[in-house]
């Protein structure tokens, strides 16, 4: 078997936790790239385990990024989310690339989110994240404890009902593109939050809008710019029911939500174009079944329940 084969045998394993521990697509493709070299300059014959030994290079190449990233991070401007990827619910693997998830390990310090990753996600040894991180094992045991019990006071349960969202997220791209301020009520939390990711590089709030009064300002105001320019597609980003726009030079907004019940509580406007890059290729997303552009008769459908609801 060829050294190429046998990396390919791995090459997502070997995303997955770069992706993971930098919630950076770009970054992880770059860890991907490196690895392979590294890989081709090897004794092959003094490697006993492919995925260990490929793990483990992904591994220190995602923390020596993080920690860079960290200090990038305390100059960003406006909220720092991560970088969303295509990926559909049946192929997400449980909870470990679900956004909101990813949100939360973002509130951890480097040695906290990469600990938790390596042991809680893919079973490493703590002799092996040991040697990563450059921390004692006694070390990393507590900060794994601590790393823990960090997120699960953060994190509910996603749990995900595909057919309400679905309905949902329609009937929220209609209500903002007709400026429907009544529907939007009735679909969102009275404290709902958005969380919009410029990064400075496009206009964007610079801190977190809460309330639902501001959020459906927010809504209409920024739908009303983006209707002349922009194509809206539903798709899926990191297991999620997603809604996609696209401009004439590529992905300008994925708009990621989460639920409580039958409403929704947290959006994600993720606008910075370094950040989605993992959308570009339109065409193929659509081919893969990744994005879809709203059929005509969800439209007639939503229209008509919408009129019978006022008689």
């Amino acid at each position: 078997m060829s050294d190429l084969t046998l990396f390919l045998n791995w090459k997502h394993y070997i995303f997955s936790i770069a992706y993971r521990i930098t919630g950076s697509y770009v970054d992880a493709e770059d860890i991907v790239q490196e690895s392979y070299l590294r890989w081709l300059s090897a004794d092959k014959e003094l490697i006993q385990n492919h995925k260990s030994y490929l793990g483990s290079i992904a591994a220190r190449l995602a923390f020596d990024l993080l920690k860079k990233a960290s200090r990038k991070k305390e100059t960003y401007i406006g909220p720092y989310l991560p970088e969303p990827i295509p990926e559909k619910v049946e192929t997400m693997d449980d909870e470990k690339i679900n956004f909101a998830f990813l949100v939360i390990l973002e509130t951890l310090s480097p040695t906290e989110r990469a600990v938790f990753i390596l042991r809680e996600l893919f079973d490493f040894e703590y002799e092996s994240i040991s040697t990563i991180v450059g921390k004692s094992v006694d070390n990393c045991r507590q900060i794994f404890s601590r790393a823990r019990s960090a997120i699960q006071s953060r994190k509910k349960k996603f749990d995900p009902d595909p057919k309400l969202h679905s309905q949902l997220l329609f009937e929220f791209s209609l209500a903002c593109y007709s400026k429907d301020t009544k529907s939007l009520t009735n679909l969102l939390r009275e404290d709902v939050i958005a969380f919009s990711d410029g990064g400075g590089k496009v206009h964007a709030a610079r801190i977190p809008v809460p309330g639902i009064r501001r959020v459906i300002s927010l809504l209409v105001k920024t739908t009303q710019k983006a209707t002349k320019s922009t194509e809206i597609f539903f798709g899926y980003a990191n297991g999620s029911q997603a809604v996609i726009g696209y401009s004439k030079d590529g992905p300008s907004v994925v708009q990621i939500f989460t639920f409580q019940g039958k409403k929704i509580d947290t959006i994600y406007n993720l606008v910075n174009p370094d950040k989605l890059k993992g959308f570009r290729n339109k065409e193929n997303l659509i081919k893969l079944g990744y994005l879809r552009k709203p059929r005509l008769w969800e439209w007639f459908l939503y229209r008509w329940n919408h009129l019978i609801s006022f008689h």
